[in-house]
């Protein structure tokens, strides 16, 4: 299916889809993308409705059934529907009834789907796009991009660097050129070597729980264990940094009156990390974190140029947290 037309191709055609693959960013990506595209035709914005891999195929039908108030199809999307054999054997045995719908389905599976799969044959070539992960020059490339959106540039060694790195991970690269970007606008092979771990064994989680439950003496005794675990100190503060941007964007959307959902599809952070960030945002005022964060930049700003020593700055800066 051709990159950047699927859902005039979904409304062109029966109205339902098939995505899948082990690269969940761009897989993620690309749902949002039809989620923004929805909106775009339909003024509402109030006709999605997620699904997830726990559903039965009545609740399936039973959003199907709903109709809407603004007089819109329904954009209804569906996780893993593969990963369950009775919902996996029902839908295929219904699958004329879905695939004739008025409204739009989106089905998803993360991870690989075995190619025949009754199910799976149902859905044509035209209806099905595969994420595969990236390797080679479409990784590179891909990453290169990346900073680019971030208003940075990286040359070629530094990308290499990252992509021998991260791998397959996405996520990871993905929020390493987020930390990277923070840091400098260009980035080199050093920097690179300097501020991304082949090993990532710092936990900054800690030091930002120990921020929110003001206890100064754990989060500088975290700060000076990573700097014995051999953890550049400038690098403490950018994974720091990258962290309370991300408490600031959930916070935000969390006072906005956003369901968890929402919030998690909004933030771009990988599943895991948005758990442990929503979990802290909680424990935040907006107010409070805007101001951690604008001491970061400014300790980040002495540090830089020359006025203070890196370790003394985030010292003095966890203790007046």
């Amino acid at each position: 299916m051709e990159e950047g037309h699927i859902f005039a191709q979904i409304v062109k055609t029966n109205m339902i889809i098939l995505l899948y693959g082990k690269d969940t960013y761009r897989l993620k990506e690309k749902i949002e993308k039809i989620i923004d595209e929805y909106k775009k035709k339909n003024s509402s914005g109030l006709n999605i409705k997620f699904l997830g891999e726990k559903e039965t195929f009545k609740d399936i039908t039973d959003e199907d059934k709903q109709t809407s108030m603004f007089d819109e199809k329904r954009l209804i999307i569906v996780k893993n529907v593969f990963s369950s054999e009775s919902l996996k054997n029902e839908l295929a045995k219904n699958y004329e009834k879905i695939s004739t719908s008025d409204n739009i389905f989106i089905f998803y599976q993360e991870g690989e789907i075995k190619k025949k799969e009754k199910l799976f044959e149902l859905f044509s070539k035209d209806k099905a796009q595969e994420f595969a992960p990236l390797s080679g020059k479409k990784l590179f490339s891909w990453i290169k991009n990346e900073f680019i959106k971030n208003g940075a540039e990286a040359d070629d060694e530094a990308v290499y660097k990252l992509g021998e790195i991260g791998g397959e991970d996405l996520w990871r690269i993905k929020n390493e050129v987020d930390k990277l970007s923070l840091y400098k606008k260009k980035i080199t092979k050093k920097d690179v070597e300097d501020f991304v771990k082949k090993d990532v064994n710092i936990n900054i989680f800690q030091t930002i729980e120990a921020i929110a439950e003001k206890n100064k003496e754990k989060a500088i005794f975290l700060f000076y264990d990573h700097l014995e675990k051999g953890d550049n100190p400038l690098y403490i503060l950018s994974m720091i940094a990258y962290q309370f941007r991300n408490l600031i964007v959930v916070r935000d959307l969390i006072e906005r009156n956003y369901s968890y959902e929402t919030i998690k599809s909004k933030s771009g952070l990988h599943p895991f990390v948005f758990r442990k960030v929503y979990y802290q945002a909680n424990k935040f005022s907006l107010e409070s974190l805007k101001e951690i964060y604008n001491n970061l930049f400014l300790t980040d700003l002495k540090i830089k140029t020359g006025q203070i020593d890196p370790v003394l700055a985030i010292h003095m800066l966890l203790f007046n947290s």
